[in-house]
C-alpha cells in the first residue's frame, strides 16, 4: 500500500509539471504580435451577416502577406488577395 502512494504522488508531480509546461508553452513559443499594426484600425459595418461555422486554421503567405488562407471547420478553404476584404472559396 506504501508503494501506491508513492507512485500515486508521482503521477500527481509529473501531471502538474506536464500541465504547467502545457500551460505555459503558448508564452515560451507563441509568435509575437506588434499591437502597433491595429492602433488605426477603426470598426467598419459589414452589413447582415449569418454567423456561422468557425475558423480553424489560418495561413498567411510570407513574401505577400495580402494573400490568406482561410479553413473552415464545415469544410472548405477560403482564400483572399486583398488583405481580407474580399473572400473566394478554393
Amino acid at each position: 500500500m506504501n508503494t501506491l502512494k508513492l507512485q500515486d504522488s508521482y503521477l500527481r508531480r509529473i501531471s502538474l509539471i506536464c500541465l504547467s509546461f502545457l500551460l505555459s508553452a503558448p508564452l515560451m513559443f507563441g509568435q509575437k504580435v506588434d499591437m502597433d499594426m491595429f492602433k488605426n484600425m477603426k470598426a467598419r459595418s459589414i452589413g447582415p451577416a449569418a454567423m456561422s461555422g468557425r475558423i480553424t486554421a489560418i495561413d498567411v503567405v510570407e513574401s505577400n502577406p495580402e494573400i490568406i488562407f482561410a479553413g473552415a471547420a464545415s469544410g472548405g478553404v477560403w482564400r483572399t488577395t486583398g488583405g481580407g476584404l474580399d473572400w473566394e472559396p478554393i
